[in-house]
């Protein structure tokens, strides 16, 4: 489907700052940014597996300024298992994503408020290891030579997020003139999801549970 990856590191070993995240994104997206760089040909599509509690407008700001500009964004809703909103997912303008589990059922640590917009596989440890996602990762000291690659069963919101925005790649594969307004509408009237929960929209599900096949059918 033509799809390529633009990895960004916004994030070190002792952790960083939403300064440096915000910067990636703007990269991301084409748009100035504090490095003074820009990519050969900017992100379709931002999938943002990190978050936590702190909001502020100016990331408020820089979120609808990529949705303006038709970058699509997607982030984890979070793992605290509570209805407390997290950041950047709960923006305006950012795709919320919560977890399910192999049983279409929310995974107990997905969060499940008022933010959350749609619900994707994220896995859940306790119906066994294989009810999580395979996942890809490195360990190690960091130095240069010094990261064993592999595999593991993992579980989580970061886990979700990647298969919306998968879709989301698919849609595009078929109709790259897919905006954000047009995603968020065919998000808000349920035509690439399978409702869950409480008819339409609610706080432990979002909109739906993620589709391909009607995805890329209403692409």
């Amino acid at each position: 489907w033509q799809c390529q990856i633009m990895p960004l590191r916004a994030l070190g070993v002792g952790g960083g700052s939403g300064f440096d995240i915000v910067q990636a994104v703007r990269y991301a997206a084409g748009l100035e940014n504090d490095y003074g760089i820009s990519p050969a040909k900017r992100a379709d599509i931002i999938n943002m597996s990190l978050g936590g509690t702190g909001s502020t407008q100016f990331e408020q700001n820089v979120y609808s300024e990529v949705h303006a500009a038709g970058v699509i964004v997607v982030a984890a809703a979070g793992n605290s298992g509570s209805s407390e909103l997290e950041y950047p997912a709960s923006y305006e303008n950012v795709i919320s994503v919560a977890a399910v589990g192999p049983d279409r059922e929310r995974a107990p640590y997905s969060q499940f408020n008022a933010g959350v917009d749609v619900s994707a596989p994220g896995g859940n440890a306790r119906l066994g290891r294989e009810a999580q996602v395979a996942s890809t990762l490195g360990s190690g000291t960091g130095a240069p030579g010094d990261i064993e690659f592999g595999f593991a069963y993992l579980q989580g919101t970061s886990m979700a997020t990647p298969h919306m925005a998968g879709v989301v790649a698919l849609m595009k594969s078929v109709f790259p003139a897919l905006s954000p307004s047009q995603l968020d509408a065919v998000i808000a009237d349920g035509s690439i999801l399978d409702d869950a929960g409480t008819p339409g929209r609610d706080d432990q599900y979002g909109f739906g549970i993620i589709n391909a096949a009607k995805a890329v059918q209403v692409a």
